[in-house]
């Protein structure tokens, strides 16, 4: 069976599959298939970290307000690029992610989980802000929040983790009905195209 593998691991972030393996990819509700071409990392630092304050052309963030969800310039990608990240904020501010804007990332039916800076006491790895980001104008939004009984001036966050390079995966003679059943995810048919995949829930299903 095709396996889902190193994307939740509880360690240091790794690649989510190697250099040429084949890549299955939950993205707008349907699953495309890939060849990873190209992989390499992102490390956390400066060019990575984004002053949300400044980037929406705020001064200041008043006491326990809101910058409403905005694209983060720095994690647009090209088309048939694909990033895989982790996240936190170095300031008392909370982050709350949406990909795509309409679609809240770490919910459940009555929760919409936030990141602070106090999540890295719980999980050191920050295994649970992973998210990822897939090709052009599929951009990740994401909202700020200030907890705090005064206003704030800064509201930064750092990303890190790796970015890939694909190529979509073509089947000669595919019939309709497989060409759907890949859309699908249906892993028989899967299987029957790729062989092995792994297999790889970029936004997430809302339903």
């Amino acid at each position: 069976m095709p396996t889902l593998s190193g994307i939740y691991d509880s360690a240091a972030i790794q690649p989510v599959a190697r250099f040429k393996d084949n890549l299955s990819i939950l993205s707008l509700g349907k699953w495309a298939h890939y060849r990873i071409n190209y992989v390499e990392p992102i490390p956390p630092g400066p060019a990575s970290t984004v002053e949300m304050v400044t980037a929406t052309l705020n001064t200041a963030i008043a006491a326990g307000a809101t910058i409403a969800k905005s694209i983060v310039a720095i994690l647009q990608l090209n088309d048939m690029e694909l990033a895989h990240l982790r996240w936190e904020p170095l300031d008392n501010v909370e982050g709350v992610l949406w990909e795509l804007s309409g679609q809240a990332r770490f919910n459940t039916r009555n929760i919409h989980a936030r990141v602070d800076i106090q999540t890295k006491l719980r999980d050191p790895y920050l295994v649970t802000t992973t998210f990822f980001v897939m090709g052009l104008q599929r951009d990740m939004n994401l909202e700020v929040r200030n907890p705090m009984a005064y206003p704030t001036s800064v509201a930064r966050f750092r990303f890190w983790g790796f970015r890939y390079l694909l190529s979509p995966l073509r089947f000669k003679g595919i019939t309709p009905a497989d060409e759907e059943a890949l859309s699908n995810g249906d892993p028989d048919v899967v299987k029957r195209y790729l062989g092995a995949t792994t297999w790889l829930p970029a936004e997430g299903k809302q339903s």
